[in-house]
């Protein structure tokens, strides 16, 4: 595999000195794929109306203070159009 160059910057991310892609800093909801599902429901207070794979996914982020958007997903739902 050709080992492709990118400029990587480092910045303060809730309070911890991260490195990311300066082309992607920014740029995670453009990218995640829960942006768009209509499982998805960041701002729910009872666990049950929240998606479990999005859930178990912020938890891992919160743990390593990473950021990772999904691309790839079995439970996608599409947001009805005229919903949001």
């Amino acid at each position: 595999m050709e080992r492709v160059e990118h400029n990587v910057e480092r910045y303060e991310h809730h309070g911890r000195e991260v490195a990311v892609r300066s082309d992607l800093k920014g740029k995670h909801r453009d990218h995640c794929l829960c942006y768009g599902c209509d499982k998805f429901k960041p701002n729910a207070t009872n666990g049950a109306d929240q998606c479990p794979i999005a859930h178990a996914v912020y938890l891992n982020c919160v743990r390593f203070n990473i950021v990772s958007p999904v691309w790839e997903c079995p439970d996608f739902t599409l947001i009805p159009q005229g919903a949001v």
